[in-house]
């Protein structure tokens, strides 16, 4: 990938010209005379940056403000090496899934867990990102043991704003925005387009010369620029007894495809009152409110649907297009906008997070901290199939409701030590922790409504089969931490975390977990007299924690109560038991540097880290003569490693002007050490675990290309003595291992700029290597086989056979094409290689002398860009995604009609009082 590399170098060449030209500057810098020793919460405890012997990347919430989105995950995105962000959409209000440090498991989740405020969260928090004071990203087993099984994928720990003991201040935020939609560089033909290329078909039917025109463009008619409103008030303030901070938002987004609407109505108390010297309430509230409505029709109906087919007659009323209407050349014969003149979707969902903590201070060195939470989830769906609609003609329309409840418990009770002896200090905690989740889900519907009705008893004269199910799982620990500091030059630090869970049976229920580092301020030894560098450290750590990955009752004999016999309900043996089931272990090391050096203007940060996941959970099915279907079971071993770079330079400081350049980039390598009995365990979308492979390798036919002779397709054949050929036949060809979804490196680019009062902040992420299957070209670019389908326009470079000599890309084109030349195969594998300028922000903060005569503190304008351009060879709508609409696994690289993440331009006004 030409271009990429060429900018990559770049980029590193203007980072290292940054570095030069600022050692030659000889004014005096601010930060040489401030003493940098700050204070950072990592996991239970609080340390000195000076003696952190963790993999941990703070930031701060001025780093979160190159972005507009209403997920407090969207922010993440090129903050932190190590850190992967990937969108799981571009709707309006959608999240993002945030990994740390690759995958270190196979059939579980790898998504990090979130801890907010001191609180394990259940899921990735419905927070406003306003309302955030900072997150640290904990990677190792020294950052994460304490958490034990949940944090085997890393610790995304966020921090809400305080109050403060002085004058109250008054502060607004608004923003108003417009996403634009960005279909990437998937281009479907047009009328014209079409017609050249259906006529071009071997055996295809004669069709009108009238046909070839651009038609109806879908697309266009499906997609709008959507509108994005913001508007957040918050307060802080207090006395010498009490604290608080309060913040209210509210967010509305209409998304870039029409009838996509989300509206969320967010609140946080944090408060703090001192009842004695020795006893502080810490009382927290945060409640959001969210709706969304749905009317849009899929991606995937707008990309099929063919230009000669428009959906409105000449008088300009939508058509109704059924299995008798003739005058239609799409196969599915769909105008998915008769329909949506009725039929919609709509949702409401409650957040609710409240705490009462509370610290007792014994004395100046020991304290008992409390931390008592309950989280509560409710979401309700309402789905409407109008007895006008087509989709309601069999069942004379259609209603139905979906309720999901989720409660979440966790308490921890906590006893801190930290008492310095002279050139000696100790720094211990012991704690006890019980944490529960009950989920509950239930739906029902009824057929042949009222039209327009919104309730089931109106006239319904049947029902759907009523459906739900419940879940629960609890766990408790008990946890323990001991650092030791001499002389601000050596640390020791150590954890152990024995915890019970109800997810594995009685005699494998408990899981012991530790960790361990040391550390080194090498810069304070006498012998050590490098001028340049202020600050010097060494650290590295290894531990063990668990993952207790789905299922929650993976342990036990389940039963299917879904049969009748005789009219009675019979149970069926769904799963076979494994009391003996139990955690996978990863065992995490890790080797890091932190240096600061030119007056502290650069920072450095390296790490090296070398994981390996034993006693892998996964799900076997059964043969069918067992009389049960699935069970699950302890196979298999992972080994992950990686390197990580951060980089951090002040190219200028000075009273006018000042300029930060940062840098980050992260590489990883998996691969399967073993398997059950080490064969291939094959899994979804197209992915296979294979020892010595790649976790997310693609297992399916290699592409070889077109016959030249011919125009037929090729696939590789492995023979049984190793030798390998070339067939035409897509079922003779070896299904085998073909590419895989890790890429080779990834990281960003950020730059603030700041000129007295103007500022500019940008941020440019990137990512080389690794594959997408791009599953839409099995219908999009199908060679024929589906010829009432509208068809993507070829990439440059791509080209079809035509006559014997050709050396193309794309086999012969024929009507209704049934040589398979379209399943799945590396042909459709393509590289996932981008680069992508993700923000852009240029303000203005006002100036001291006409905030003052507007009698408010500060005020400050800005506009914004995000995900500007995109620079990459795949040639579908965005390779940063790889999961399909309405298929989302565990598993990356699969990218279907996904929704484009938009382009956002965004003008905003903030000031407080």
């Amino acid at each position: 990938m030409k271009k990429q590399k060429n900018l990559t170098t770049s980029v590193c060449f203007f980072l290292m010209t940054g570095f030069i030209a600022a050692q030659t500057t000889k004014k005096t810098d601010s930060l040489e005379e401030k003493k940098i020793d700050d204070i950072v919460i990592i996991g239970y405890k609080a340390q000195k940056k000076s003696s952190l012997t963790a993999a941990v990347s703070v930031i701060s919430d001025k780093k979160l403000q190159d972005s507009n989105t209403p997920s407090v995950s969207g922010l993440l995105q090129g903050k932190a090496a190590g850190v992967q962000v990937m969108p799981n959409s571009g709707a309006a209000g959608s999240s993002a899934t945030v990994k740390i440090r690759g995958n270190s498991t196979i059939n579980g989740p790898s998504s990090a867990l979130w801890v907010v405020d001191g609180v394990v969260m259940p899921y990735a928090p419905n927070l406003d990102p306003n309302q955030i004071e900072s997150i640290n990203i904990l990677k190792d087993a020294a950052s994460t043991a304490l958490y034990g099984s949940k944090a085997a994928n890393g610790i995304v720990q966020v921090f809400t704003k305080s109050g403060n003991s002085g004058k109250g201040t008054l502060s607004a935020s608004l923003n108003n925005s417009f996403n634009v939609f960005n279909n990437g560089r998937f281009k479907l033909m047009n009328g014209t387009q079409l017609y050249d290329y259906f006529t071009s078909l071997k055996g295809a039917p004669e069709i009108p010369k009238t046909l070839r025109n651009d038609g109806y463009n879908w697309l266009k008619g499906g997609t709008q620029t959507g509108v994005v409103q913001s508007y957040t008030i918050d307060f802080k303030g207090g006395s010498d007894h009490s604290k608080t901070y309060i913040s209210g938002n509210y967010y509305n987004e209409t998304g870039t495809i029409k009838g996509d609407e989300y509206n969320r109505l967010s609140f946080r108390i944090n408060h703090e009152q001192t009842i004695k010297p020795w006893l502080i309430l810490k009382p927290k509230v945060s409640l959001s409110y969210t709706t969304g409505k749905d009317t849009q029709a899929s991606l995937y109906q707008m990309y099929l649907n063919m230009p000669w087919d428009n959906p409105r007659d000449a008088n300009g009323n939508l058509i109704r297009v059924d299995e008798d209407y003739t005058d239609w050349y799409g196969r599915d014969k769909s105008n998915y906008l008769y329909d949506l003149q009725w039929n919609y979707s709509k949702s409401n969902q409650l957040d609710l997070i409240g705490n009462m903590d509370a610290e007792i201070r014994f004395t100046d060195y020991l304290k008992f901290i409390t931390t008592n939470n309950i989280t509560y989830r409710n979401f309700d769906k309402t789905e409407y199939v109008d007895p006008r609609s087509i989709a309601g003609t069999s069942n004379k329309g259609e209603l139905t409701e979906s309720y999901q409840k989720t409660i979440n418990k966790f308490f921890n009770q906590m006893l801190r030590f930290d008492k310095d002896f002279g050139n000696h200090n100790i720094n211990a905690l012991a704690a006890y922790e019980y944490t529960d989740k009950y989920y509950k889900e239930s739906k029902a519907g009824v057929y042949g409504v009222v039209p327009d009705t919104d309730i089931f008893n109106t006239g319904a004269t049947t029902g759907q089969k009523p459906s739900g199910r419940k879940i629960d799982r609890a766990y408790n620990a008990f946890l323990f931490n001991a650092e030791y500091v001499y002389d601000k030059k050596y640390f020791v630090q150590g954890s152990l975390r024995s915890e019970s869970s109800s997810a594995f049976g009685g005699i494998k229920r408990n899981g012991l977990f530790y960790a361990y580092s040391v550390g080194w301020n090498i810069h304070k030894e006498k012998f050590f007299n490098v001028k340049p560098v202020n600050e010097w450290k060494l650290r590295a750590s290894r531990g063990l924690v668990g993952n207790t990955p789905y299922p929650d009752y993976g342990w036990q004999d389940l039963y299917a109560l879904t049969q009748k016999y005789n009219g009675q309900i019979g149970a069926t043996w769904y799963q076979l038991g494994n009391p003996g089931l139990t955690w996978e272990s990863i065992y995490q090391n890790n080797i890091g540097t932190d240096i600061r050096a030119f007056n502290n203007r650069l920072t450095l940060n390296i790490d090296y880290f070398n994981n390996k996941t034993k006693d892998l959970l996964m799900l076997v099915l059964l043969p069918s003569l067992t009389g049960v279907e699935r069970q699950y079971l302890n196979i298999g071993d992972v080994k992950n490693k990686g390197w990580e770079f951060n980089v951090n330079y002040s190219i200028i400081r000075s009273k006018d002007i000042s300029w930060d350049l940062g840098f980050n980039i992260s590489t990883y390598k998996n691969s399967i050490l073993s398997t059950r009995n080490n064969g291939t365990q094959v899994l979804d979308n197209y992915h296979a675990a294979i020892p010595g492979y790649d976790v997310t390798s693609f297992y399916m036919r290699k592409w070889l290309g077109v016959n030249p002779d011919n125009g037929e397709a090729q696939w590789e054949v492995i023979n049984p003595d190793g030798s390998k050929s070339a067939t035409s036949k897509y079922n003779l060809a070896t299904v085998q291992i073909v590419g895989a979804a890790t890429p080779d490196y990834y990281g960003s680019v950020s730059t603030n700029l700041t000129i007295k009062n103007f500022y500019l902040a940008a941020n440019l992420y990137f990512s080389q290597g690794g594959q997408v299957y791009n599953s839409y070209r099995e219908y999009f670019d199908s060679d024929g086989a589906y010829p009432y389908y509208n068809q993507m326009v070829l990439k440059d470079g791509w080209t079809r056979w035509e006559k014997p000599g050709d050396i193309a890309t794309h086999p012969a084109a024929v009507y209704n094409n049934n040589s398979l030349t379209n399943k799945p195969s590396s042909r459709y594998l393509e590289d996932a290689s981008f680069i992508k300028l993700r923000s852009l922000r240029i303000g203005y903060n006002l100036p001291a002398s006409l905030t003052e005569k507007m009698k408010i503190k500060s005020a400050n304008i800005y506009i914004m860009g995000e995900n500007l351009f995109t620079i990459t060879k795949f040639s579908g709508v965005d390779p940063e995604i790889g999961l399909r609409d309405d298929n989302q696994t565990v598993y990356s690289g699969n990218a279907g009609a996904i929704y484009p993440i938009p382009r956002r331009f965004s003008l905003g006004l903030n000031f407080s009082f």
